[in-house]
């Protein structure tokens, strides 16, 4: 069977199929046993991510253990700000701290041009596992949204409210849409390469989306994330490549949200009112369990899956996920269970 066969692909095409694609997002992660047991011999996260073979692993476990219809290159996020000089780490219990985030206007015109052979390590990941996928398995490749991305450098580490973030680009305005604009030069590299490493599929991360106001939003992050994707749409390389957009409950609607020209909407869990009727046609869509619901009994986590399934059964193109990542204290055994009830279906 070759990829031509992947429903995964015919789901993203807007085809309506009798059971839906699965994959999760976050699907290799702290929550597998097998997964711990390799990341126990690294100190720093952001240095597993840097080790090929590693991220291979780490790729085909969830594969291997759910049989699921696509995998995702197991990197992070912020390797382009780390590739920026910005000296992204992970301390235990911290998450991302940057040694030299972004702190004041000049930061931005001192920032050196994107290389993207500084990352080699991830294209050399995505051609590892894409060599060690079933044929039939789409890899998805991803970078986050460069807005995300400003979000993390500019305030140096994790955050609730990101105010620093909020002040900055309300003090800096022209360096805040400099910066915005070289992240998306190099988010755009960076997928492009991803995809000529052999991803099929590309994901786009807009963890924060949630930050900003309606207007910010179009301002900050919409603007960037479209242009990103009409430069990938232009390429010869990316043209014929799929476009998945996930936003964190962002202040917009999905109806608002497909102007940026994705071939998928990946909803986030808390998502409402969601216009089926209007986006039919015009859009795949991905999502959107609660991950929480994982940690329930067996029957709930049934009963919301038919419930979500029900909801897009008459939609074309839609693709099972969680509106956001697995997290670390769900039973691989829950995932299993999941999988495998929507499959019956």
């Amino acid at each position: 069977m070759n990829i031509e066969n992947s429903i995964f692909l015919k789901a993203l095409n807007k085809e309506k199929l009798s059971t839906p694609p699965i994959w999760y997002m976050r699907q290799a992660g702290r929550y597998m046993p097998e997964y711990r047991a390799v990341r126990k011999n690294f100190k720093n996260f952001l240095d597993m991510c840097k080790n090929p073979e590693v991220c291979c692993e780490l790729a085909l476990q969830p594969i291997n253990a759910f049989n699921l219809d696509a995998a995702i290159l197991f990197s992070d996020i912020l390797t382009i700000p780390d590739a920026l000089g910005l000296g992204v780490k992970f301390l235990e219990g911290e998450g991302p701290v940057f040694d030299n985030p972004i702190k004041v206007s000049k930061d931005v015109i001192n920032l050196p041009d994107f290389e993207p052979d500084n990352l080699s390590y991830v294209y050399k990941a995505v051609s590892n596992i894409k060599n060690a996928l079933p044929k039939n398995i789409p890899l998805i490749g991803f970078s986050g949204s460069p807005w995300t991305l400003a979000a993390y450098s500019i305030e140096g580490r994790s955050s609730k409210n990101f105010e620093y973030t909020k002040s900055f680009i309300r003090n800096n305005e022209e360096e805040a849409h400099i910066f915005l604009q070289k992240l998306t030069d190099a988010c755009f590299i960076y997928l492009k390469k991803q995809v000529e490493a052999g991803a099929d599929v590309i994901q786009i991360f807009d963890s924060w989306a949630n930050l900003l106001s309606k207007k910010d939003y179009e301002t900050y992050s919409l603007n960037y994330i479209r242009s990103l994707i009409s430069k990938l749409k232009e390429d010869q390389v990316t043209a014929s490549i799929p476009i998945i957009l996930f936003a964190r409950e962002p202040e917009i609607s999905c109806n608002q949200m497909i102007k940026v020209q994705a071939d998928c909407l990946s909803l986030y869990w808390k998502t409402k009112d969601i216009d089926l009727a209007f986006l039919n046609g015009k859009v795949a869509l991905q999502g959107n369990l609660n991950p929480e619901i994982l940690l329930q009994e067996d029957n709930v986590i049934k009963n919301e899956a038919d419930r979500i399934l029900k909801q897009f059964k008459n939609y074309d193109g839609y693709i099972f996920n969680l509106g956001h990542g697995i997290t670390p204290n769900i039973d691989p055994g829950k995932i299993k269970l999941l999988t495998d009830h929507i499959r019956s279906r």
